[in-house]
C-alpha cells in the first residue's frame, strides 16, 4: 500500500473512532458554584418484593396477590397495596385512571417503584373515550351568524353533533365546567393582558389523539373548517364541529379530559418514589397557581421521575415543589432526580416547583411547551422554579417553544444553581431562553447554546422586549461563560436593575454578573447589555452585529458601544475580538454547522473547535 493511501486510511479510522466522542469542552458539568461536588442520594439496592399490574391479562382482578401469573387489573390497586422497598412492573395497556399513592418508601434502599415491565408500553391517560352511540345532532343553539344577533336561522346549515358527558366520570371535579383561571391571582394584570386562554374551560378534547379547538361561543364553530368544541355552562354537553366534512365515525378514537391529575398522593410530604418507563398523557388541571400539575410529588421530596413521557397536560406536566406560597413549608422538600424524560405538548409548563430544593434535572427533551399563550400569567415554562437552591440542570434539550421561556427562575431562585450543557432552539417568548428574576447568590449558566429566539410581541417599559438568550432581572451574582448565542432576534445577555423591586429586605442591584468566552453570532439588538458599571465582560467573541451591539443601560443615558469603546472605557474585553463567523443549527437533527474565515481556534464558547468550517452533532443527552 502506497504511504500515502495509508495516511489517509488511518484519517478516515481516526475520524471515525472520534465521531461518536462529544464535541463539548472537557469540564466538570457536576460541580457547583460554591466549589461542592452535586451528590446524589440515589441508591442500586434491588427490590425487596415485585408485583404485576396487567389489565390484558385473562385473569387480571384487583382480588388477585398480584403475581405475574395472577395479576392485578389496576395501578390504583397497586398504589394501594405497595410498602417501602417494593416496586410494580406495569404490562401494556392505556389506562384510564387516577393513581393516588398511599405511601412512600423509607430510603433510597427502601424505594416505592411504578415501572414499565421491559419491553411494555404503558399509558396513563385521564382521558375517557366517548362511544360512538353517544353522539347525536346538535340542538337548540345557534351555530352560524353573528354573537350579538337574535334570528333562529341558519345560513349556511352546519352539521354539528353534540355529546352528553355523565357526571359520575368526574368524581368531584369537571374541567369542562372550569375556567383556566388559577385560584391566586395576585400577579395577573388582568386589565393589562390578553386573559383568552385563562378564560377557556379546562376540559379537552381529543380526536385520534389531535388536540381540537375550544370555541367561545356556539356561533364561533361557523368559522371552524379546521374543527372545534364549544361547551355548555354546566360542562355536561359538547357541541362539536369535526374537520371539513366528517363525524364521529370517522374516527378511531374521540377523547375528553375528565381528571385534574393522573399521578398524585392525597397526602402531603410522601417520600421516596419512583416512576420509570411510563407515559402519562391527558389532562384538564388549570393554571397556576397552584402549580398542580399531571404528575405531582404533592409537596414530597427524594422522587426519581425517569424515562417517562408526560404530554398534553392541559397546564403543567409535573410539579415537585409547594404548589404555591400561601403554604406552609413541607419538612424536607426538594431532592428530586428528573432525568431522561420527554415533556412534549403542555399548555403552560413542563416541570415547575416552588421550592426548587437540590433538585438534578438531567438528559430531558422539553418540546411544544406554551400552546396557550398565557406567558403573561407569569407562571409559563419549560422549566419554572421558585426559590431553587443547590440545583443542577444540565444536558437538557428545549425546543419549539411558544409563549413560555425555556428555564425560567423565579425569586431567590439562584443560590449555588448551575445551568450547564443545555441546548435552546426555536423559541419564542417574551423574555429569554432563560429568564432570571429577582435572585440573588452564585448561579452558573454555562456551555449552553442558544439558538433562534424570537420575540412574542415588544413590550413596553423599561423590561425591554422578549426574544433573548439570556435576560435577568433585578439579580446579581451571575456567570455566563463559554455559550453559544446564534440568531437571536433581540439581546445575546441581558440585563435589567429592577432597584424598586423589594424582596428579602431590599431591591435589585444587578452587580457581580460576569460574563465571559462567549461567542455572540447574529445578536440583531444587543449582543451584551449590562444594567451597570459594577459587572465584567472578557474573552467573548462577537460575529454578524450591529453597530452598538454593547450597551450600558445606567447611568442614564444608556451608551450604545462598540468593542473599542468597551475596552477603552470601562477596561473591558481585553481578549475579546469581533470575528467573521457563521453558524447555523439544525433544530430537529441537533446539527450545528459553522465556518470562519480566516481559520481560527476558537477559545470561546461550549465546544473546542479547530478548524474553519465543520458540522457536528451536539445532543448533549447521554
Amino acid at each position: 500500500m502506497p504511504f500515502r493511501y495509508f495516511v489517509l486510511l488511518l484519517m478516515l479510522i481516526l475520524c471515525g473512532s472520534m465521531s461518536g466522542q462529544s464535541p463539548y469542552r472537557d469540564f466538570d458539568s457536576g460541580l457547583m458554584p460554591h466549589g461542592n461536588a452535586f451528590e446524589s442520594w440515589e441508591s442500586e439496592a434491588e427490590p425487596d418484593r415485585t408485583f404485576f399490574v396487567d389489565q390484558n391479562h385473562p385473569k387480571a382482578s384487583d382480588d388477585n396477590p398480584g403475581t405475574e401469573a395472577r395479576p392485578w387489573h389496576t395501578i390504583g390497586k397497586a398504589a394501594a397495596a405497595l410498602q417501602p422497598g417494593e416496586r410494580v412492573l406495569i404490562k401494556s395497556g392505556t389506562y384510564r385512571e387516577a393513581v393516588h399513592p398511599a405511601r412512600g418508601g423509607t430510603s433510597p434502599e427502601k424505594m416505592i417503584t411504578y415501572a414499565a415491565a421491559p419491553g411494555h408500553r404503558v399509558v396513563i391517560s385521564g382521558a375517557r373515550e366517548l362511544p360512538l352511540e353517544g353522539w347525536e345532532p346538535g340542538k337548540g343553539w345557534r351555530y352560524t351568524g353573528q354573537r350579538h344577533t337574535y334570528e333562529d336561522t341558519e345560513k349556511p346549515p352546519l352539521q354539528i353533533w353534540q355529546y352528553d358527558l355523565p357526571s359520575e366520570w368526574f368524581m368531584g371535579y369537571n374541567p369542562f365546567a372550569l375556567r383556566n383561571l388559577g385560584q391566586d391571582l395576585e400577579w395577573v394584570d388582568y386589565k393589562n393582558i390578553n386573559m383568552h386562554a385563562h378564560f377557556q374551560r379546562r376540559g379537552r378534547l381529543f380526536l385520534d389523539g389531535q388536540l381540537l379547538k375550544q370555541a367561545e361561543h356556539p356561533v364561533d364553530l361557523a368559522e371552524a373548517e379546521q374543527g372545534a368544541y364549544w361547551i355548555e355552562h354546566n360542562g355536561l354537553r359538547l357541541h362539536v364541529r369535526f374537520p371539513g366534512r366528517t363525524g364521529p365515525s370517522d374516527y378511531m378514537s374521540i377523547e375528553a379530559t375528565v381528571q385534574e391529575q393522573i399521578f398524585a398522593p392525597k397526602a402531603y410530604g410522601l417520600p421516596y418514589i419512583k416512576l420509570k418507563g411510563l407515559n402519562f398523557e391527558k389532562t384538564g388541571n388549570g393554571f397556576a397557581m397552584p402549580q398542580r400539575g399531571m404528575v405531582s410529588a404533592r409537596r414530597g421530596n427524594h422522587w426519581i421521575i425517569e424515562e417517562c413521557t408526560l404530554e398534553w397536560a392541559n397546564s403543567i406536566a409535573l410539579d415537585l415543589g409547594n404548589e404555591m406560597w400561601h403554604t406552609n413549608s413541607q419538612p424536607g422538600l426538594g431532592d428530586h432526580i428528573v432525568r431522561g424524560n420527554t415533556f412534549r405538548h403542555c399548555g403552560t409548563g413542563g416541570l415547575q416547583a416552588n421550592g426548587a430544593r437540590q433538585l438534578l434535572v438531567e438528559d430531558n427533551l422539553f418540546e411544544y411547551i406554551g400552546w396557550h399563550d398565557a406567558e403573561h400569567g407569569w407562571e409559563s415554562g419549560a422549566i419554572k422554579f421558585h426559590r431553587a437552591r443547590g440545583t443542577l440542570i444540565r444536558r437538557n434539550v428545549f425546543r419549539h417553544i411558544t409563549y413560555a421561556p425555556g428555564i425560567w427562575l423565579d425569586y431567590l431562585s439562584s443560590e449555588n444553581c448551575r445551568v450547564t450543557k443545555n441546548i435552546f432552539s426555536d423559541i419564542t417568548t417574551a423574555r429569554g431562553a432563560i429568564y432570571v428574576e429577582v435572585s440573588r447568590g452564585a448561579i452558573h449558566i454555562d456551555h449552553n447554546v442558544f439558538h433562534q429566539l424570537r420575540s412574542q410581541y415588544w413590550i413596553s417599559g423599561d423590561y425591554g422586549a422578549g426574544g433573548n438568550a439570556f435576560y435577568t432581572d433585578g439579580s446579581d451574582s451571575i456567570h455566563f461563560h463559554h455559550n453559544l448565542a446564534i440568531d437571536i432576534e433581540n439581546t445575546g445577555y441581558g440585563s435589567y436593575l429592577n432597584p424598586t423591586r423589594i424582596v428579602a429586605g431590599r431591591g435589585g442591584t444587578a452587580r457581580a454578573q460576569s460574563v465571559k468566552d462567549n461567542i455572540f453570532i447574529d445578536c440583531r439588538k444587543h449582543a451584551i447589555e449590562l444594567p451597570n458599571a459594577h459587572n465584567h465582560t472578557d474573552g467573548n467573541l462577537f460575529a454578524q452585529i450591529p453597530s452598538g451591539f454593547l450597551k450600558l443601560t445606567n447611568p442614564p443615558p444608556a451608551l450604545l458601544l462598540d468593542l473599542k469603546a468597551w475596552q477603552e472605557y470601562f477596561g473591558w474585553e481585553a481578549q475579546g475580538k469581533k470575528v467573521k463567523a457563521h453558524a447555523t443549527l439544525h433544530t430537529d437533527e441537533l446539527r450545528l454547522k459553522w465556518e470562519t474565515k480566516p481559520v481560527f481556534d476558537w477559545d470561546a464558547g461550549p465546544f473546542s473547535l479547530r478548524n474553519g468550517g465543520r458540522e457536528i452533532d451536539i445532543d448533549p443527552r447521554q
